[in-house]
């Protein structure tokens, strides 16, 4: 066994307890993989490995947020990985574990005792004049939005080479399951089960009440093809990387061949989660 662990190295917390985890996997007799960032963080650069390591993991325990474990999962994807997540911030929808209940988890993780949980990613392509110009792998949801000062702009949408609809509107959200609590669900979008297969486009903002989201199958190729008046028009996926898109440009949007996979350990399923994040405050 080999356990990865990759904490948010901005947060000090998250670094001052790799160095915890290092010294119990020590004492363990498991062996340890560490960006090499983070291991000279600790002071132990003698544990430091090249990314291209990753491959060899049984699992790969993250340290941080949602959004440290949306970056590890695109960085490990198609290595067959399962990730392991530490809440070490606010809202953890993604997270397994909260800080204080790690170490009895992990003599369950260390036991075999935990299973795996697979869920869909979409690959992203975008095509400017025909020519692909760009492409990504999301977790949560490709995201085209207007710049903070710019008008709003017209989305085209396809299914499947079908015409569904034109939006006017701020943007366009086209997200995962996983992804449905997240930027979609700020925008009215459904909530939908992480272990289903599917694709939501949900617009943001726009200007007609006859707009709604819409849930397609997974197997089908969601295009949107942007007309805009201006060149503040971005693309972004799962809120950490960006692409300037231009007028014409068309955004197509396919499920991922291959799948994340989270460990689970604690045997509560997405709708205690859901409940416990978006219960309403005691009166």
């Amino acid at each position: 066994m080999i356990i990865g662990i990759m904490p948010h190295t901005r947060k000090p917390e998250a670094v001052a307890m790799t160095k915890e985890l290092v010294t119990f996997f020590d004492e363990q007799g498991v062996s340890v993989w560490l960006e090499q960032g983070a291991a000279g963080l600790i002071g132990r650069p003698d544990l430091g490995q090249p990314l291209q390591e990753l491959k060899n993991l049984t699992v790969l325990l993250v340290l941080g947020g949602d959004g440290a474990l949306l970056n590890a999962a695109r960085l490990i994807s198609g290595l067959n990985v399962p990730l392991l997540g530490v809440n070490m911030g606010h809202l953890g929808f993604l997270t397994e574990l909260e800080k204080e209940d790690i170490y009895t988890a992990l003599e369950r993780l260390l036991n075999g005792e935990y299973t795996v949980e697979e869920r869909m990613f979409i690959d992203t392509v975008v095509k400017r004049e025909g020519a692909e110009v760009a492409s990504y792998r999301a977790l949560n949801d490709a995201v085209i939005t207007r710049g903070t000062f710019a008008r709003i702009i017209r989305l085209q949408t396809w299914v499947d080479g079908y015409h569904v609809m034109d939006y006017i509107a701020d943007g366009m959200i086209v997200s995962t399951p996983t992804g449905s609590t997240a930027y979609s669900l700020s925008a009215g979008g459904p909530i939908v089960d992480p272990l289903l297969d599917s694709i939501t486009m949900t617009p943001i903002c726009p200007h007609t009440l006859a707009a709604r989201s819409v849930v397609v199958r997974p197997q089908s190729e969601v295009t949107v093809t942007v007309e805009a008046a201006h060149e503040d028009v971005m693309l972004t996926i799962d809120g950490q990387l960006g692409f300037r898109l231009q007028s014409h440009d068309s955004v197509i949007i396919r499920q991922s061949p291959v799948r994340a996979g989270f460990v689970k350990l604690r045997g509560r399923n997405f709708f205690q989660v859901l409940h416990e994040r978006l219960k309403t405050p005691q009166v």
